[in-house]
């Protein structure tokens, strides 16, 4: 049976703020409290303290003429988004990069997501094709007439 096998995968999250007057650390450490208590989920990341990426899903669906990899990559823009394919390697890397005035600091996110998989023999892969739409990313691998499943019947005796 032929599948997808996910090899690598790297995640992490940085924030920093800049100190500007005791105002902004009062800001800071309630807005630390308020996340601890509730959960940042801010462009689909948490804030480095609370352990990282919430568990991203990735699902892949072996289909009659092709393998499709389901991808929850939410808070990403698509040009932040990269697939590329090296041999029997799909690799996706996301990167987002972000920073936004408060007050009189300055607030930055930073995240990154890596995955590779291991493509079985028969994928097509000058014909695979990559869309992203409302945080979810779909890759569509075409197989070869070889790789496509057959049905051998079974005879009696």
């Amino acid at each position: 049976m032929f599948g997808l096998v996910p090899k690598k995968r790297a995640q992490d999250v940085a924030v920093r703020q800049d100190e500007g007057n005791p105002l902004i650390q009062f800001r800071r450490e309630f807005d630390d409290l308020w996340n601890r208590f509730w959960g940042d989920w801010s462009h689909g990341l948490q804030s480095a303290g609370d352990g990282g990426w919430p568990n991203l899903s990735s699902n892949i669906e072996d289909q009659e003429k092709q393998f499709v990899l389901r991808a929850e990559l939410p808070g990403f823009d698509p040009d932040e988004i990269d697939v590329q394919i090296s041999g029997n390697l799909l690799t996706v890397r996301a990167e987002h990069k972000a920073e936004e005035k408060q007050g009189e600091g300055q607030r930055y996110q930073y995240g990154r997501f890596q995955e590779t998989f291991t493509l079985p023999q028969g994928v097509l892969s000058d014909q695979i094709d990559a869309r992203y739409h409302s945080g979810v990313l779909e890759v569509h691998l075409p197989k070869s007439e070889e790789a496509k499943a057959k049905r051998i019947a079974v005879k009696s005796g």
